[in-house]
């Protein structure tokens, strides 16, 4: 991979990106509103969130099963669609946000969010989007979709998301 990303504690520095940018984009009433519930491959929308182009979704949204980083084979076409839509839009900045469910320890499941984030990332730099276009985060089981107790598995907390601005 070319470029650089430096990961400390589950969250990217922006390569060329003033400090000021990268606060204005962890303010959390500059975040898209959350995805739909529903557990299959979702795109989208929010009138609140910047998007590349008029007509396109806020967010893409893969889910992962348990315990795992690896993308779905029925998401590939969600990284597909995130390159169409950074070429189209030719967006700032694309954001990767992984997430994981309550099964596990805290200190696993940031682990786990943020492998599930960068398998995201070096599929999208597979397609062409260059590496200095991301910002990479891991939520762990921090921020939950769907609110759970402790130890419950959750498809719809097991997720990357994928925002631009």
């Amino acid at each position: 991979m070319r470029g650089s990303l430096k990961i400390l504690f589950g969250a990217a520095l922006l390569v060329g990106a003033t400090a000021s940018e990268a606060d204005a984009q962890n303010n959390p009433a500059n975040n898209a509103a959350p995805a739909a519930a529903n557990p299959a491959p979702v795109a989208t929308t929010s009138p609140q969130a910047a998007s590349p182009a008029p007509s396109t979704p806020s967010s893409l949204v893969l889910h992962f099963d348990p315990g795992s980083a690896a993308v779905r084979q029925q998401d590939l076409a969600l990284l597909d669609e995130a390159s169409h839509l950074y070429r189209a839009g030719n967006p700032i900045v694309m954001i990767v946000t992984g997430s994981a469910d309550t099964t596990g320890s805290a200190g696993a499941n940031l682990r786990l969010s943020q492998q599930r984030a960068n398998n995201v990332l070096q599929g999208l730099v597979a397609r062409g989007i260059p590496v200095e276009r991301f910002q990479v985060m891991a939520k762990g089981e921090t921020d939950l979709v769907v609110p759970t107790a402790p130890n419950v598995a959750e498809e719809r907390n097991r997720r990357v998301e994928i925002t631009w601005r």
